[in-house]
């Protein structure tokens, strides 16, 4: 029998993807950055930091939810990307003021284009699938929004706001979250009233914020109505006892993929394309076609399921994608030294490019982070990787 062009190549490229662990590494150069720079220069300074018995003095589950000390980044187009926090005045975090502060850099030089701030609240979540608060989204053509304060604001590139939502209720059992779906066409929202724990789910036009599609949010005996969900174009997608499973309108609920790395051994997952999830756990990394299940993975080698190995010497850190779905990123580490997909993977973050198509590793960046923290990002084209080492902001040129 003759298969399908499409389902040929398929077939080779799922058998080509095993198991990659070796014991030896093969010879990588890790990319040199294109654009360095001081985020310091610009006006940006890091989070103070407060002594574990400060924060464990007033200690409480909300205070913990509410902290937002960490520095983020994305690219709006491929020549602009954004760095932004939180920054807080005052040292009772209770009473304290906010404001979103975010530096607007060039992408090909390194130049300072804007900075802006907007007023926040506490976040009511340290859960970013359900509450969006202090949180820029990027979307199609450069246009943006700003979740602060209760309000969704949509930006175009050159920063003129285009349209404004206020988003009712807004008490402090509300929370309220957005992502970016349909490759920054749409705009998904979720609504979360703690009171009566009800949960809906809106999927919005980017352009101009109507609303397109509204559904409950998806409840029984074995999915908590107040867990996250990762939106698609459409639908929206869940963990389960089973697997990961798609629930669409109606309540429509399959089971997407039940391999081991989207069960039992699962982090993390994203949608990265109306086709494509990206999943990362602890063994590995996957992509799962939604009508076929797991297409291809790269996983640890058997050599570390050894009593001899820390089941947990390795982390792997959330996925990131472009909006076109071609390529995606991941940050791994391990402690002790080990080997992922033929590179040298240490305790500091390494960071890996693939296209998304067969898991094809395409470049291999090291970060030495200062203050413990870092983030990555990739231009909406998949050309170009930002990187945040907890000082710096560096742009690596992939193609």
């Amino acid at each position: 029998m003759r298969l399908p062009a499409e389902l040929s190549i398929f077939v080779v490229l799922a058998l080509c993807s095993a198991s990659v662990g070796q014991k030896t590494a093969s010879t990588v150069l890790p990319l040199s950055p294109s654009i360095a720079i001081d985020l310091k220069k610009v006006g940006w300074k890091p989070a103070l930091d407060e002594s574990n018995r400060s924060f464990f003095k007033d200690f409480s589950t909300a205070k913990l939810e509410a902290l937002d000390d960490r520095t983020k980044i994305l690219f709006l187009t491929k020549d602009l990307v954004v760095v932004y926090h939180t920054k807080q005045e005052g040292k009772n975090w209770r009473t304290a003021t906010r404001q979103l502060e975010a530096f607007f850099i060039s992408a090909k030089d390194g130049s300072l284009l804007r900075t802006e701030h907007w007023p926040t609240v506490v976040r009511r979540s340290e859960d970013e699938l359900r509450d969006s608060e202090a949180r820029l989204i990027p979307l199609q053509d450069g246009r943006f929004l700003v979740m602060a304060h209760g309000m969704m604001m949509l930006y175009a590139f050159n920063l003129d706001l285009v349209k404004q939502l206020e988003l009712k209720p807004f008490k402090a059992t509300d929370l309220w979250a957005v992502q970016t779906v349909a490759g920054g066409k749409k705009i998904f929202l979720r609504h979360e009233s703690q009171a009566d724990l009800q949960v809906t789910y809106s999927w919005l036009a980017s352009d101009t914020l109507r609303v397109l599609q509204e559904m409950p949010g998806y409840q029984d005996e074995d999915f908590d109505i107040q867990r996250n969900v990762t939106a698609g174009e459409d639908a929206v997608f869940g963990f389960s006892r089973s697997g990961i499973q798609m629930i669409a309108p109606g309540f429509l609920v399959k089971t997407i993929c039940n391999h081991r790395l989207c069960n039992e051994d699962i982090g993390t997952f994203q949608v990265i394309s109306s086709r494509y999830l990206a999943v990362s756990g602890k063994k590995g990394i996957g992509v799962v076609d939604i009508e076929r299940g797991l297409a291809w993975s790269k996983t640890i080698g058997p050599e570390y399921d050894s009593p001899k190995y820390d089941p947990y010497m390795f982390q792997f850190g959330e996925t990131v994608s472009d909006l076109s779905g071609t390529r995606l990123a991941v940050w791994v580490t391990s402690s002790p030294k080990g080997i992922f997909d033929g590179v040298k993977i240490k305790n500091s973050p390494t960071v890996l490019v693939y296209d998304v198509v067969g898991l094809v590793r395409r470049s291999v960046i090291s970060i030495k982070e200062e203050y413990g923290q870092w983030d990555v990002a990739l231009s909406p084209d998949g050309a170009k990787l930002a990187v945040f080492d907890g000082v710096r902001l560096k742009i690596y040129a992939l193609d």
